[in-house]
C-alpha cells in the first residue's frame, strides 16, 4: 500500500519548504521518500524530486501560447494533467511499492481532480501563521480549510506552518490555544467590529464563524519546519491519520491469537483443575498483544504491552515479533503435551475401571 502526503495550502504558505524539510526529516528515519512535483510554476525547486509535472507540461509555454495569466494557466496545466493521468500512474508505479511519497501541489489544488484510491495519502494544508493576527484573514483561513477538507475527502491535517515568526507580526488578541483549536469564534465578533473594512460585513462574518462551528471539523497543528521536535510531532499525526504506523506490524501477533484460540480435540470440562491453568496460559499470552504506536520525536517506533503498559523500544519491535513466535510454538507445545497428558490420564482411568470390574 501506498503511503504519503498531499501538500497543500495557498501560495506563500511553504509548501515547498515543507516538503524539502519533511523530505530530509523522513531520510533521516530511514524512509525512501520520493518528492512528486505537480506545481508548473515552481520552477526552483530545492529538492530532489522523483516526478516533475514540467517533464510533462510547462507553464511558461501556457501562458505564451494561450495567452493566459498565471492563474489561467495554472488551471490549464491542471486540466492538462488530469487528462493525463495516466502520464503520473506510469510514473507513480516503480515508487509506490517501497517509497513515502510527497505530492507538492499548487495553491489551486481545489481544481485538481484526486481519485478515490488514494486514501491512504494525507492531505497537510498549511496556513501561514501570521494570518492570525488578523481575525478576517482568520476567518477566511478557517472557511479554506473547511472547504478543503470537504472537497478532497482524505485524512486531512491543517498545519499553522512558520509558527516561529508568528511573534514578528504583534501580539496576537487571544492565546495560541485559541486559534489551534478554533474556539468560541464569537469571541471574535468585537475584534471584527474594530476593523471599518469588516464593520460593515458583520452579520455576514457572524454567519460564516456559525457555519464553521457547526461543522466542527477545522483544528490546527502548529509547525516550525526547522524545529526537529516540531516536525516529529506532526509526523506523528499524519502516520496516525493514514495508517502507516500499522504498516510494519508483523503478522507474528495474529498468527499466536489464532493458536492460541485454536480448539483441542480433547474435553475441557472433565479436569476442571488443568482447565483454569491452561486459561492462566492464554491470559499470559493475551497481556502480550502488541499495540504499535508512534512516539517521540525522534520518529521511533515503540511498542506497548497493553496489559502491562511495558514499553518496548522501536529497535526492538522485530524481536518482540521473534518472541511472539518463539511464544507461540511454545504454548502450542504446552498445549499438546496437556492433550497427550489428558489421553494418557483417560486411558489410565478406563484401564482401572476394568480392572475393578473384572
Amino acid at each position: 500500500m501506498v503511503f504519503g502526503q498531499v501538500v497543500i495550502g495557498p501560495p506563500g504558505s511553504g509548501k515547498t519548504t515543507y516538503c524539502n524539510g519533511m523530505s530530509q526529516f523522513l531520510s533521516l528515519l530511514g524512509r525512501k521518500v520520493a518528492v512528486v512535483n505537480l506545481d508548473p510554476a515552481n520552477d526552483a525547486l530545492p529538492y530532489e524530486c522523483a516526478i516533475n509535472i514540467e517533464d510533462l507540461i510547462k507553464l511558461s509555454d501556457v501562458m505564451a501560447e494561450h495567452s493566459l495569466g498565471p492563474n489561467g494557466g495554472l488551471v490549464y496545466c491542471m486540466d492538462y494533467l488530469e487528462k493525463n493521468i495516466d502520464w503520473l500512474e506510469e510514473k507513480l508505479k516503480p515508487l509506490i511499492e517501497d517509497h513515502y511519497l510527497l505530492f507538492d501541489f499548487p495553491g489551486q489544488v481545489e481544481l485538481f481532480f484526486l481519485h478515490s484510491n488514494a486514501r491512504s495519502l494525507t492531505a497537510i494544508h498549511l496556513i501561514d501563521a501570521h494570518l492570525c493576527c488578523d481575525p478576517g484573514k482568520y476567518v477566511s483561513a478557517l472557511l479554506l480549510s473547511l472547504s478543503t477538507m470537504l472537497h478532497l475527502e482524505l485524512p486531512h491535517i491543517n498545519v499553522l506552518s512558520k509558527i516561529d515568526l508568528i511573534e514578528n507580526y504583534g501580539n496576537l488578541a487571544f492565546n495560541l490555544d485559541f486559534y489551534t483549536d478554533v474556539q468560541d469564534l464569537s469571541y471574535l465578533q468585537y475584534h471584527l467590529e474594530q476593523d471599518p473594512r469588516s464593520a460593515k460585513y458583520r452579520k455576514l462574518t457572524k454567519e460564516l464563524c456559525d457555519v464553521i462551528d457547526d461543522f466542527g471539523l477545522v483544528n490546527f497543528s502548529t509547525l516550525d519546519i526547522q524545529d526537529k521536535e516540531s516536525v516529529g510531532n506532526l509526523v506523528k499525526l499524519i502516520d496516525k491519520s493514514n495508517g502507516y504506523i500499522f504498516s510494519s506490524i508483523d503478522s507474528s501477533a495474529v498468527e499466536f491469537s489464532k493458536i492460541a484460540a485454536a480448539p483441542l480435540d480433547w474435553d475441557y470440562y472433565r479436569y476442571p483443575l488443568l482447565v483454569l491453568l491452561i486459561i492462566f496460559a492464554n491470559k499470559s499470552f493475551t497481556a502480550c498483544n502488541f499495540c504499535v504506536i508512534f512516539n517521540g520525536p525522534d520518529a521511533h517506533y515503540q511498542t506497548t504491552c497493553l496489559h502491562s503498559k511495558h514499553v518496548v523500544t522501536g529497535s526492538q519491535v522485530k524481536l518482540c515479533g521473534i518472541a511472539a513466535k518463539i511464544y507461540a510454538v511454545a504454548l502450542g507445545l504446552v498445549h499438546q503435551y496437556l492433550a497427550n497428558c489428558l489421553s494418557f490420564l483417560d486411558v489410565w482411568i478406563q484401564q482401572q475401571k476394568c480392572r475393578r470390574s473384572t
